[in-house]
């Protein structure tokens, strides 16, 4: 199994704590991949030509996920303020991002063609380069989208045909929509809900999974994207939901546990 990531990669800052950590949803991603045991794992994008690009490197290399497609560009490293509130969720301000590198980088015939033989490959929808990746997928391929938490369903609509797995930050009033569009499209539907647990919507039906306890929370920075990184290697492993479901639940879980995205 193959597994490409692509193409957010940033740097995380928490003012309130003077702290920053690597992050990005490809790179907590491409990193959960990796702690759930697929030996190849490979990133495309870009970072800046600065300290920050240096610090994804080195993150890449340390656990051994192929970065031969993540370039240095003269733009700045991708990155993201990030504040915590008293329950340990994240929220952002309206000058929280900066898109640099993310913002302008574009594949690559080259980079295309090193996709090709992918297995699984993932993006968040608001990536410069999801419309082209949708036209030139092919049906060995199982697309997983990440809609985040701001991007509606008329977006969702406007691109599923192309996708297999969506991904979103849900909330209980867009539920019913979700489980119509799932129907309508015969496409898997997962929204996270937090403290809530997480729901999936497939072949006119519908799977519920507990959100797992913790301790303490401290940061739910990256869980979407464990989450999404386990659900999807289980749902090639096994095609089962349920199974699915817990292992995006197991993985959201340890993220909890520390600031940032990645330990």
């Amino acid at each position: 199994m193959k597994i490409t990531a692509l193409t957010s990669f940033c740097v995380d800052f928490f003012p309130e704590q003077d702290k920053i950590y690597v992050g990005g949803n490809s790179l907590n991603f491409a990193t959960q991949c990796k702690l759930t045991g697929i030996e190849n794992v490979s990133v495309i994008g870009a970072v800046g030509n600065d300290r920050f690009g240096q610090l994804i490197e080195h993150h890449l290399d340390k656990l051994k996920i192929n970065r031969s497609h993540l370039y240095r560009i003269k733009e700045s490293t991708a990155s993201n303020k990030i504040f915590i509130n008293n329950d340990g969720d994240r929220y952002f301000k309206p000058d929280s991002w900066h898109g640099g590198a993310f913002d302008v980088f574009r594949l690559s015939e080259n980079d295309w063609d090193q996709l090709r033989d992918s297995t699984i490959v993932a993006m968040p929808a608001g990536d410069p380069n999801l419309n082209e990746l949708l036209k030139r997928r092919n049906e060995n391929q199982l697309i997983v989208i990440d809609f985040l938490d701001y991007l509606g369903i008329d977006y969702i609509k406007q691109h599923i045909s192309n996708i297999d797995v969506v991904f979103l930050s849900g909330k209980k009033e867009m539920l019913f929509d979700l489980r119509e569009l799932s129907a309508q499209s015969g496409k898997i539907i997962v929204a996270t809900l937090g403290a809530k647990g997480s729901i999936a919507f497939f072949r006119k039906k519908e799977y519920f999974h507990k959100a797992i306890e913790v301790d303490a929370i401290v940061d739910t920075t990256g869980c979407g994207d464990a989450f999404q990184a386990a659900f999807s290697i289980e749902w090639i492993k096994t095609e089962d939901i349920d199974q699915s479901l817990k292992a995006g639940s197991e993985a959201a879980s340890m993220v909890l546990g520390f600031m940032g995205g990645v330990e």
